[in-house]
Protein backbone atom coordinates (compact mmCIF):
# COMPACT_ATOMS: atom_id res chain seq x y z
CA UNK A 1 0.00 0.00 0.00
CA UNK A 2 1.49 3.12 -0.90
CA UNK A 3 -0.68 6.46 0.39
CA UNK A 4 2.27 4.99 2.16
CA UNK A 5 4.65 6.22 1.99
CA UNK A 6 3.90 7.86 -1.08
CA UNK A 7 6.20 8.35 -0.49
CA UNK A 8 8.68 9.36 1.28
CA UNK A 9 10.28 8.03 -1.55
CA UNK A 10 12.13 10.22 -2.99
CA UNK A 11 8.78 11.51 -4.37
CA UNK A 12 11.42 13.25 -5.79
CA UNK A 13 11.34 12.95 -9.79
CA UNK A 14 11.82 16.46 -10.37
CA UNK A 15 14.20 16.69 -13.42
CA UNK A 16 17.72 17.78 -13.08
CA UNK A 17 18.04 21.70 -13.92
CA UNK A 18 19.99 22.68 -17.15
CA UNK A 19 20.25 25.41 -19.36
CA UNK A 20 18.90 24.59 -22.72
CA UNK A 21 20.83 24.89 -25.78
CA UNK A 22 19.79 26.43 -29.05
CA UNK A 23 18.06 29.73 -28.46
CA UNK A 24 14.51 30.08 -28.43
CA UNK A 25 12.64 33.82 -28.55
CA UNK A 26 12.20 34.98 -25.52
CA UNK A 27 8.66 36.15 -24.94
CA UNK A 28 6.44 37.54 -22.19
CA UNK A 29 4.20 35.82 -20.62
CA UNK A 30 1.73 34.94 -17.88
CA UNK A 31 2.97 31.95 -15.25
CA UNK A 32 0.08 29.62 -14.73
CA UNK A 33 -0.43 28.16 -11.08
CA UNK A 34 -2.59 26.79 -8.94
CA UNK A 35 -4.96 24.22 -10.80
CA UNK A 36 -3.82 21.76 -13.71
CA UNK A 37 -6.02 22.79 -16.24
CA UNK A 38 -4.34 26.30 -16.29
CA UNK A 39 -1.52 26.54 -18.56
CA UNK A 40 0.76 28.11 -20.66
CA UNK A 41 2.50 28.69 -24.22
CA UNK A 42 6.00 28.26 -24.34
CA UNK A 43 8.52 29.20 -26.71
CA UNK A 44 9.27 29.66 -30.84
CA UNK A 45 12.03 28.80 -33.09
CA UNK A 46 14.12 25.59 -33.49
CA UNK A 47 12.15 23.89 -30.38
CA UNK A 48 8.97 24.94 -31.95
CA UNK A 49 9.94 22.67 -35.08
CA UNK A 50 10.99 19.88 -33.54
CA UNK A 51 8.37 19.60 -31.25
CA UNK A 52 5.48 18.94 -34.31
CA UNK A 53 8.23 17.43 -36.23
CA UNK A 54 8.07 13.46 -34.90
CA UNK A 55 4.56 13.27 -32.72
CA UNK A 56 2.16 9.95 -33.95
CA UNK A 57 -1.02 9.67 -32.69
CA UNK A 58 -0.69 5.96 -31.54
CA UNK A 59 2.84 6.40 -29.14
CA UNK A 60 3.01 8.47 -26.02
CA UNK A 61 6.69 9.66 -24.78
CA UNK A 62 7.17 10.34 -21.07
CA UNK A 63 11.16 11.36 -20.53
CA UNK A 64 11.71 10.12 -17.09
CA UNK A 65 15.00 10.78 -15.03
CA UNK A 66 15.26 7.88 -12.78
CA UNK A 67 14.98 3.97 -13.35
CA UNK A 68 12.79 1.55 -12.15
CA UNK A 69 14.84 -1.54 -11.51
CA UNK A 70 14.02 -4.91 -12.69
CA UNK A 71 11.90 -5.87 -10.56
CA UNK A 72 8.36 -4.26 -9.66
CA UNK A 73 6.11 -5.01 -6.93
CA UNK A 74 2.90 -3.76 -7.24
CA UNK A 75 2.10 -3.78 -3.21
CA UNK A 76 4.81 -2.12 -2.14
CA UNK A 77 6.11 0.27 -5.11
CA UNK A 78 7.24 3.69 -3.45
CA UNK A 79 9.25 5.46 -5.83
CA UNK A 80 7.86 7.31 -7.83
CA UNK A 81 8.53 5.17 -11.02
CA UNK A 82 7.51 1.79 -9.42
CA UNK A 83 4.61 3.91 -8.88
CA UNK A 84 4.40 5.71 -12.06
CA UNK A 85 4.47 2.25 -13.77
CA UNK A 86 1.93 0.20 -11.39
CA UNK A 87 -0.36 2.88 -12.08
CA UNK A 88 0.03 2.02 -16.03
CA UNK A 89 -0.24 -1.75 -15.15
CA UNK A 90 -2.97 -1.92 -12.38
CA UNK A 91 -5.67 -0.13 -11.19
CA UNK A 92 -7.62 0.66 -7.73
CA UNK A 93 -11.50 0.10 -6.99
CA UNK A 94 -11.82 3.59 -6.82
CA UNK A 95 -9.92 6.95 -6.83
CA UNK A 96 -10.38 10.01 -4.12
CA UNK A 97 -9.54 13.05 -5.94
CA UNK A 98 -8.11 16.30 -3.32
CA UNK A 99 -11.51 17.67 -3.33
CA UNK A 100 -13.06 14.41 -1.81
CA UNK A 101 -14.11 13.46 -5.79
CA UNK A 102 -14.35 9.87 -6.15
CA UNK A 103 -13.86 8.27 -9.28
CA UNK A 104 -15.11 5.18 -9.26
CA UNK A 105 -12.74 2.29 -10.91
CA UNK A 106 -12.90 -1.53 -10.53
CA UNK A 107 -16.11 -0.87 -8.18
CA UNK A 108 -19.34 0.84 -9.04
CA UNK A 109 -19.49 1.84 -5.36
CA UNK A 110 -18.91 1.81 -1.81
CA UNK A 111 -21.15 2.04 1.14
CA UNK A 112 -20.81 2.25 4.90
CA UNK A 113 -23.19 0.47 7.48
CA UNK A 114 -25.27 3.01 9.55
CA UNK A 115 -22.72 2.02 12.68
CA UNK A 116 -19.61 2.28 10.22
CA UNK A 117 -18.37 -0.33 10.87
CA UNK A 118 -18.84 -2.00 7.97
CA UNK A 119 -18.36 -0.98 3.94
CA UNK A 120 -19.64 -2.68 1.06
CA UNK A 121 -17.45 -2.80 -2.17
CA UNK A 122 -19.63 -3.77 -4.96
CA UNK A 123 -17.64 -4.42 -8.17
CA UNK A 124 -18.67 -3.19 -11.72
CA UNK A 125 -20.04 -6.05 -13.91
CA UNK A 126 -17.82 -7.92 -16.27
CA UNK A 127 -14.50 -6.88 -15.00
CA UNK A 128 -11.09 -8.34 -17.17
CA UNK A 129 -7.46 -9.04 -16.83
CA UNK A 130 -5.21 -8.32 -19.29
CA UNK A 131 -5.14 -12.20 -19.99
CA UNK A 132 -8.92 -12.12 -20.04
CA UNK A 133 -9.48 -13.84 -16.76
CA UNK A 134 -12.28 -12.73 -15.10
CA UNK A 135 -11.47 -10.38 -12.28
CA UNK A 136 -14.00 -10.93 -9.29
CA UNK A 137 -14.49 -10.45 -5.19
CA UNK A 138 -11.58 -13.34 -4.88
CA UNK A 139 -8.94 -10.67 -6.07
CA UNK A 140 -10.11 -8.16 -4.30
CA UNK A 141 -10.25 -10.23 -1.15
CA UNK A 142 -6.41 -11.58 -2.02
CA UNK A 143 -5.29 -8.20 -2.58
CA UNK A 144 -6.21 -7.06 1.13
CA UNK A 145 -5.34 -10.04 2.69
CA UNK A 146 -2.05 -9.91 1.54
CA UNK A 147 -1.41 -6.28 2.03
CA UNK A 148 -2.22 -7.32 5.67
CA UNK A 149 0.34 -10.02 5.80
CA UNK A 150 3.14 -7.30 5.33
CA UNK A 151 2.07 -4.20 6.94
CA UNK A 152 0.01 -2.75 9.16
CA UNK A 153 -1.32 0.19 7.20
CA UNK A 154 -5.03 -0.97 6.86
CA UNK A 155 -5.24 -1.28 10.27
CA UNK A 156 -7.32 0.40 12.94
CA UNK A 157 -5.47 0.33 16.43
CA UNK A 158 -4.18 -2.96 17.03
CA UNK A 159 -6.91 -4.72 14.66
CA UNK A 160 -6.58 -5.48 10.67
CA UNK A 161 -9.56 -4.32 8.86
CA UNK A 162 -10.68 -7.95 7.35
CA UNK A 163 -12.60 -8.90 4.27
CA UNK A 164 -14.96 -10.77 3.28
CA UNK A 165 -16.52 -11.92 -0.24
CA UNK A 166 -20.34 -12.21 -0.39
CA UNK A 167 -20.82 -12.96 -3.94
CA UNK A 168 -18.09 -12.47 -7.03
CA UNK A 169 -19.18 -8.93 -7.03
CA UNK A 170 -19.20 -8.20 -3.58
CA UNK A 171 -16.90 -7.72 -0.38
CA UNK A 172 -17.86 -6.42 2.95
CA UNK A 173 -14.89 -4.72 5.07
CA UNK A 174 -15.41 -5.09 8.35
CA UNK A 175 -13.25 -3.08 10.64
CA UNK A 176 -12.44 -3.20 14.16
CA UNK A 177 -13.82 0.66 15.35
CA UNK A 178 -15.00 3.33 13.84
CA UNK A 179 -12.42 5.48 11.57
CA UNK A 180 -12.07 8.60 10.14
CA UNK A 181 -9.79 7.39 7.55
CA UNK A 182 -11.07 4.37 6.36
CA UNK A 183 -12.55 5.11 2.99
CA UNK A 184 -8.92 6.70 1.65
CA UNK A 185 -7.26 3.83 3.24
CA UNK A 186 -9.43 1.64 0.82
CA UNK A 187 -8.64 3.56 -1.54
CA UNK A 188 -6.78 4.10 -5.26
CA UNK A 189 -3.57 3.66 -3.23
CA UNK A 190 -4.22 -0.20 -3.56
CA UNK A 191 -3.15 -1.90 -6.81
CA UNK A 192 -5.55 -5.01 -7.51
CA UNK A 193 -3.56 -8.06 -8.08
CA UNK A 194 -4.68 -11.27 -10.22
CA UNK A 195 -4.95 -14.31 -7.25
CA UNK A 196 -4.70 -16.58 -10.10
CA UNK A 197 -1.19 -15.42 -10.75
CA UNK A 198 -0.02 -14.55 -7.23
CA UNK A 199 -1.91 -17.03 -5.30
CA UNK A 200 0.56 -19.38 -3.40
CA UNK A 201 4.13 -17.10 -4.14
CA UNK A 202 5.98 -15.95 -1.72
CA UNK A 203 5.27 -12.42 -2.48
CA UNK A 204 3.80 -10.15 -5.50
CA UNK A 205 7.72 -9.34 -6.91
CA UNK A 206 7.21 -9.32 -10.79
CA UNK A 207 10.60 -9.55 -12.91
CA UNK A 208 9.91 -6.70 -15.89
CA UNK A 209 12.50 -8.92 -17.43
CA UNK A 210 11.30 -12.25 -17.22
CA UNK A 211 7.58 -12.91 -16.06
CA UNK A 212 4.46 -11.88 -17.70
CA UNK A 213 2.46 -8.92 -16.60
CA UNK A 214 -1.12 -9.62 -15.97
CA UNK A 215 -2.91 -6.60 -14.85
CA UNK A 216 -5.76 -4.85 -14.64
CA UNK A 217 -5.17 -1.31 -15.65
CA UNK A 218 -4.99 0.79 -18.91
CA UNK A 219 -2.20 -0.69 -20.17
CA UNK A 220 -0.28 -4.21 -20.77
CA UNK A 221 3.40 -4.59 -20.50
CA UNK A 222 5.53 -5.06 -23.52
CA UNK A 223 9.07 -4.12 -23.15
CA UNK A 224 11.67 -3.31 -20.10
CA UNK A 225 15.00 -2.35 -21.18
CA UNK A 226 17.18 -1.44 -18.33
CA UNK A 227 18.60 2.20 -17.79
CA UNK A 228 16.43 2.99 -21.33
CA UNK A 229 12.87 2.43 -21.43
CA UNK A 230 9.98 0.76 -20.44
CA UNK A 231 7.07 0.50 -23.38
CA UNK A 232 3.25 -0.72 -22.54
CA UNK A 233 0.26 -1.41 -24.84
CA UNK A 234 -3.06 -0.27 -24.45
CA UNK A 235 -5.50 -2.91 -22.72
CA UNK A 236 -8.64 -3.82 -24.56
CA UNK A 237 -10.00 -5.39 -21.41
CA UNK A 238 -9.59 -1.89 -19.51
CA UNK A 239 -12.60 -1.34 -17.36
CA UNK A 240 -12.73 2.03 -18.77
CA UNK A 241 -12.31 1.27 -22.25
CA UNK A 242 -9.04 0.91 -24.13
CA UNK A 243 -6.50 3.88 -23.84
CA UNK A 244 -6.84 6.64 -27.11
CA UNK A 245 -3.23 6.26 -27.54
CA UNK A 246 -2.25 2.62 -28.58
CA UNK A 247 1.80 3.08 -27.09
CA UNK A 248 2.83 4.43 -23.83
CA UNK A 249 6.92 4.70 -23.15
CA UNK A 250 8.34 5.58 -20.08
CA UNK A 251 12.02 6.82 -21.61
CA UNK A 252 14.59 7.21 -19.12
CA UNK A 253 17.07 9.56 -19.38
CA UNK A 254 19.02 10.48 -16.25
CA UNK A 255 21.00 13.08 -17.30
CA UNK A 256 19.03 16.43 -17.48
CA UNK A 257 20.61 18.26 -20.19
CA UNK A 258 20.21 15.36 -22.72
CA UNK A 259 16.71 14.91 -21.88
CA UNK A 260 15.82 18.64 -22.74
CA UNK A 261 17.87 18.00 -25.98
CA UNK A 262 15.45 15.38 -26.38
CA UNK A 263 12.31 17.12 -25.41
CA UNK A 264 13.28 20.05 -27.97
CA UNK A 265 13.92 17.79 -30.67
CA UNK A 266 10.93 15.80 -30.39
CA UNK A 267 11.62 13.11 -29.09
CA UNK A 268 9.31 13.35 -26.20
CA UNK A 269 5.86 14.31 -25.43
CA UNK A 270 5.95 15.21 -21.41
CA UNK A 271 9.01 16.51 -19.12
CA UNK A 272 8.97 17.25 -15.78
CA UNK A 273 10.52 20.92 -15.16
CA UNK A 274 12.17 22.56 -12.51
CA UNK A 275 12.27 26.39 -12.27
CA UNK A 276 15.41 26.97 -14.53
CA UNK A 277 14.41 25.05 -16.82
CA UNK A 278 11.27 26.64 -17.52
CA UNK A 279 12.01 30.29 -19.55
CA UNK A 280 13.45 28.02 -22.43
CA UNK A 281 9.88 27.15 -23.43
CA UNK A 282 7.93 30.51 -22.81
CA UNK A 283 6.33 31.85 -25.61
CA UNK A 284 6.70 28.65 -27.76
CA UNK A 285 3.89 27.72 -29.88
CA UNK A 286 5.51 23.56 -30.00
CA UNK A 287 4.81 23.41 -26.07
CA UNK A 288 2.77 23.91 -23.49
CA UNK A 289 3.47 24.55 -19.88
CA UNK A 290 1.29 23.33 -16.63
CA UNK A 291 2.10 24.36 -13.03
CA UNK A 292 0.42 22.45 -10.35
CA UNK A 293 0.42 21.30 -7.00
CA UNK A 294 0.78 17.62 -5.99
CA UNK A 295 0.87 18.42 -2.04
CA UNK A 296 3.93 17.49 -1.97
CA UNK A 297 6.30 18.03 1.47
CA UNK A 298 9.83 18.23 1.24
CA UNK A 299 12.03 17.71 4.25
CA UNK A 300 15.13 16.86 6.54
CA UNK A 301 14.72 14.17 7.98
CA UNK A 302 17.39 13.43 11.01
CA UNK A 303 17.90 9.79 11.56
CA UNK A 304 17.69 8.93 15.01
CA UNK A 305 18.80 5.43 14.42
CA UNK A 306 22.41 7.23 13.89
CA UNK A 307 24.78 7.45 16.67
CA UNK A 308 25.13 11.23 15.84
CA UNK A 309 21.87 11.99 15.89
CA UNK A 310 21.01 10.32 19.25
CA UNK A 311 20.81 13.53 21.63
CA UNK A 312 17.80 15.55 21.30
CA UNK A 313 19.89 18.59 22.56
CA UNK A 314 21.98 18.16 19.50
CA UNK A 315 19.42 17.34 17.08
CA UNK A 316 17.82 20.90 18.06
CA UNK A 317 21.50 22.72 17.62
CA UNK A 318 21.34 20.75 13.74
CA UNK A 319 17.85 22.37 13.00
CA UNK A 320 18.76 25.82 14.72
CA UNK A 321 21.30 25.95 12.29
CA UNK A 322 18.84 25.54 9.03
CA UNK A 323 17.02 28.51 7.13
CA UNK A 324 14.06 26.83 5.03
CA UNK A 325 13.45 30.04 3.15
CA UNK A 326 17.13 29.78 1.88
CA UNK A 327 17.32 26.06 1.42
CA UNK A 328 13.95 26.42 -0.46
CA UNK A 329 15.06 29.44 -2.34
CA UNK A 330 18.26 27.32 -3.26
CA UNK A 331 16.14 24.92 -4.42
CA UNK A 332 13.54 26.43 -6.54
CA UNK A 333 15.12 29.06 -7.32
CA UNK A 334 12.20 31.73 -7.38
CA UNK A 335 9.30 31.76 -4.67
CA UNK A 336 6.45 31.54 -6.71
CA UNK A 337 7.13 27.85 -7.18
CA UNK A 338 7.22 26.85 -3.49
CA UNK A 339 5.23 28.09 -0.08
CA UNK A 340 6.67 27.31 3.13
CA UNK A 341 5.36 25.30 5.33
CA UNK A 342 6.69 24.12 9.32
CA UNK A 343 4.26 21.00 9.86
CA UNK A 344 4.74 17.60 8.10
CA UNK A 345 1.55 18.48 6.93
CA UNK A 346 1.07 20.63 3.74
CA UNK A 347 0.00 24.30 3.99
CA UNK A 348 -3.46 24.00 2.11
CA UNK A 349 -4.62 20.94 4.54
CA UNK A 350 -7.38 22.54 6.35
CA UNK A 351 -6.01 20.44 9.50
CA UNK A 352 -2.79 22.16 9.09
CA UNK A 353 -1.23 24.27 11.95
CA UNK A 354 1.43 26.48 11.91
CA UNK A 355 1.57 26.77 15.72
CA UNK A 356 4.44 24.54 15.96
CA UNK A 357 8.00 24.58 16.86
CA UNK A 358 9.61 26.68 13.75
CA UNK A 359 13.37 25.92 14.65
CA UNK A 360 14.18 29.53 13.31
CA UNK A 361 17.61 30.31 12.79
CA UNK A 362 19.69 30.96 15.35
CA UNK A 363 23.37 30.35 14.70
CA UNK A 364 24.52 31.37 18.33
CA UNK A 365 22.05 28.52 19.64
CA UNK A 366 23.09 25.84 16.97
CA UNK A 367 26.93 26.35 18.03
CA UNK A 368 25.89 25.91 21.84
CA UNK A 369 23.63 22.58 21.41
CA UNK A 370 26.32 21.26 18.91
CA UNK A 371 29.54 22.00 20.01
CA UNK A 372 29.84 18.55 22.03
CA UNK A 373 28.59 16.35 19.36
CA UNK A 374 29.69 15.13 16.00
CA UNK A 375 31.46 17.53 13.56
CA UNK A 376 31.28 15.36 10.65
CA UNK A 377 27.98 14.68 9.18
CA UNK A 378 27.05 12.12 6.04
CA UNK A 379 23.53 13.59 4.04
CA UNK A 380 21.78 11.18 1.49
CA UNK A 381 19.71 12.50 -1.05
CA UNK A 382 18.40 11.20 -4.29
CA UNK A 383 21.38 11.81 -7.24
CA UNK A 384 20.70 13.42 -10.63
CA UNK A 385 18.27 15.71 -8.82
CA UNK A 386 19.02 19.04 -9.00
CA UNK A 387 16.52 19.86 -6.43
CA UNK A 388 17.37 17.78 -3.75
CA UNK A 389 21.18 18.28 -4.26
CA UNK A 390 20.75 22.32 -3.90
CA UNK A 391 19.16 21.92 -0.99
CA UNK A 392 21.97 19.97 0.35
CA UNK A 393 24.43 22.10 -0.46
CA UNK A 394 22.49 25.03 1.24
CA UNK A 395 22.30 22.50 4.09
CA UNK A 396 26.32 21.87 3.71
CA UNK A 397 27.02 25.83 3.50
CA UNK A 398 24.85 26.02 6.67
CA UNK A 399 26.40 24.00 9.19
CA UNK A 400 29.32 24.83 8.08
CA UNK A 401 28.54 27.87 9.65
CA UNK A 402 28.34 25.68 13.21
CA UNK A 403 31.80 24.32 12.73
CA UNK A 404 29.59 20.95 10.79
CA UNK A 405 30.71 19.80 8.12
CA UNK A 406 28.50 17.88 5.91
CA UNK A 407 29.67 14.40 3.38
CA UNK A 408 26.73 14.94 0.11
CA UNK A 409 25.99 11.70 -0.93
CA UNK A 410 24.02 11.34 -3.96
CA UNK A 411 22.57 7.73 -4.26
CA UNK A 412 20.03 5.92 -7.02
CA UNK A 413 16.02 6.02 -6.48
CA UNK A 414 16.15 2.24 -6.12
CA UNK A 415 18.75 2.50 -3.14
CA UNK A 416 17.16 5.53 -1.72
CA UNK A 417 13.87 3.58 -1.91
CA UNK A 418 15.58 0.06 -0.27
CA UNK A 419 17.30 2.15 2.53
CA UNK A 420 13.87 4.16 3.36
CA UNK A 421 12.55 0.60 4.35
CA UNK A 422 15.50 -0.82 6.10
CA UNK A 423 14.07 0.02 9.83
CA UNK A 424 17.51 0.90 11.53
CA UNK A 425 19.83 1.70 9.01
CA UNK A 426 22.80 3.92 10.11
CA UNK A 427 24.34 4.85 7.16
CA UNK A 428 23.16 8.54 6.70
CA UNK A 429 23.15 10.97 9.18
CA UNK A 430 20.70 13.18 7.87
CA UNK A 431 18.65 12.79 4.94
CA UNK A 432 16.37 14.65 1.95
CA UNK A 433 12.82 13.50 0.69
CA UNK A 434 9.48 14.67 0.34
CA UNK A 435 6.30 12.85 0.19
CA UNK A 436 2.80 13.30 -1.18
CA UNK A 437 -0.11 11.15 1.30
CA UNK A 438 -3.46 11.33 1.24
CA UNK A 439 -5.99 14.52 2.53
CA UNK A 440 -6.66 12.56 5.60
CA UNK A 441 -4.22 13.42 8.69
CA UNK A 442 -4.59 9.54 9.84
CA UNK A 443 -2.40 9.00 6.45
CA UNK A 444 0.23 10.77 7.92
CA UNK A 445 0.51 8.06 10.91
CA UNK A 446 2.76 5.56 9.05
CA UNK A 447 5.67 8.45 8.76
CA UNK A 448 5.10 9.07 12.65
CA UNK A 449 3.66 6.37 14.24
CA UNK A 450 5.42 2.73 15.49
CA UNK A 451 1.85 1.03 14.86
CA UNK A 452 2.31 1.97 11.03
CA UNK A 453 5.20 1.83 8.56
CA UNK A 454 6.97 4.76 11.02
CA UNK A 455 9.08 5.64 8.36
CA UNK A 456 10.28 8.23 10.00
CA UNK A 457 11.96 5.83 12.30
CA UNK A 458 11.35 7.28 15.49
CA UNK A 459 8.69 5.67 18.68
CA UNK A 460 6.55 7.96 20.74
CA UNK A 461 3.48 6.83 22.53
CA UNK A 462 1.84 10.06 22.77
CA UNK A 463 1.74 10.36 19.38
CA UNK A 464 0.96 7.13 18.46
CA UNK A 465 -1.93 7.71 20.95
CA UNK A 466 -3.06 10.77 19.21
CA UNK A 467 -3.20 9.36 15.63
CA UNK A 468 -5.49 6.58 17.08
CA UNK A 469 -7.81 9.09 19.24
CA UNK A 470 -7.66 10.91 15.41
CA UNK A 471 -9.00 8.06 13.62
CA UNK A 472 -11.58 6.88 15.95
CA UNK A 473 -13.40 10.05 16.09
CA UNK A 474 -15.62 10.96 13.29
CA UNK A 475 -15.61 14.54 15.44
CA UNK A 476 -14.03 16.78 13.03
CA UNK A 477 -13.70 19.95 15.89
CA UNK A 478 -12.11 17.18 18.11
CA UNK A 479 -9.93 15.95 15.47
CA UNK A 480 -8.75 19.46 14.55
CA UNK A 481 -7.79 19.51 18.20
CA UNK A 482 -6.19 16.33 18.48
CA UNK A 483 -4.43 16.59 15.22
CA UNK A 484 -3.14 20.27 16.42
CA UNK A 485 -1.33 18.39 19.03
CA UNK A 486 0.64 15.78 17.15
CA UNK A 487 1.74 18.14 14.93
CA UNK A 488 3.27 20.27 17.46
CA UNK A 489 4.81 17.37 19.23
CA UNK A 490 6.08 15.96 16.18
CA UNK A 491 7.74 18.86 15.86
CA UNK A 492 8.88 19.59 19.25
CA UNK A 493 10.66 16.00 18.47
CA UNK A 494 13.51 17.33 16.44
CA UNK A 495 13.70 14.72 14.30
CA UNK A 496 12.27 16.22 11.05
CA UNK A 497 12.38 19.54 9.74
CA UNK A 498 9.59 20.01 6.81
CA UNK A 499 10.52 22.59 4.00
CA UNK A 500 7.11 23.45 2.61
CA UNK A 501 5.16 22.04 -0.25
CA UNK A 502 6.45 23.12 -4.08
CA UNK A 503 4.99 23.12 -7.06
CA UNK A 504 5.08 21.01 -10.10
CA UNK A 505 5.72 21.96 -13.86
CA UNK A 506 5.52 19.96 -16.91
CA UNK A 507 6.53 20.57 -20.13
CA UNK A 508 4.13 18.56 -23.07
CA UNK A 509 4.26 18.71 -26.82
CA UNK A 510 1.52 21.24 -27.29
CA UNK A 511 -0.85 19.05 -28.97
CA UNK A 512 -1.20 16.96 -25.84
CA UNK A 513 -4.45 17.02 -24.41
CA UNK A 514 -4.21 16.16 -20.44
CA UNK A 515 -7.85 17.63 -19.45
CA UNK A 516 -9.57 14.29 -18.98
CA UNK A 517 -6.61 12.50 -18.12
CA UNK A 518 -6.38 15.18 -15.47
CA UNK A 519 -2.91 16.25 -13.39
CA UNK A 520 -2.55 14.57 -10.01
CA UNK A 521 0.10 13.99 -8.00
CA UNK A 522 3.04 11.05 -8.36
CA UNK A 523 1.46 9.84 -11.31
CA UNK A 524 1.31 13.38 -13.22
CA UNK A 525 -2.03 11.78 -15.63
CA UNK A 526 -4.88 10.35 -13.82
CA UNK A 527 -6.77 8.30 -15.79
CA UNK A 528 -3.96 7.63 -18.74
CA UNK A 529 -7.08 6.05 -20.97
CA UNK A 530 -8.08 9.35 -21.46
CA UNK A 531 -4.88 11.08 -21.97
CA UNK A 532 -4.83 11.86 -25.82
CA UNK A 533 -3.39 14.22 -29.16
CA UNK A 534 -5.66 17.25 -30.01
Amino acid sequence: MKKKWMKLFSIVALSLAVTACGAAKQESSETKTGTAAQSEKASEGQTEKAASASTESDSFTYIIDGDTGNTLNPLTADDRYGLMTTHALYAPPYHIYGDGTIDYILAESMTPSEDGLTLTMKLKDGLKWSDGEPLTADDIVFTYDSINKISKNLYIGDDPITTEKQDDRTVLFHLPSVSASAMEMLSDEISIIPKHIFEGKENADISLLDDKVVGCGPYTFEEYKTGEYLKFKANPNYVKGKPYIDTLIYRIIEKSDTATLAMQSGEGDTLVLTPDMIEQYKGNDGFTLYNYSEGRVPYVRLNVNADTMKDKNYREGILKALNRDEIMLAAYGDKDYYELGYSFLPYDNKYYTDDVEKWDQDLEKAKELTKDGAKSLKLAYVTNNGVLEREGLAIQSELKQVGIDVELVGITDVAYSKMSREKGNKEYDIVLGGYVMGSDPDTFAMLFSSQKDNSMSFSNAEIDKLFEEGNATLDDSKRMEIYKKVQRLVSEEAIYYPLGTNLRTIVTKSNVDPEEAKLVPIYTYGDLSKLKFK
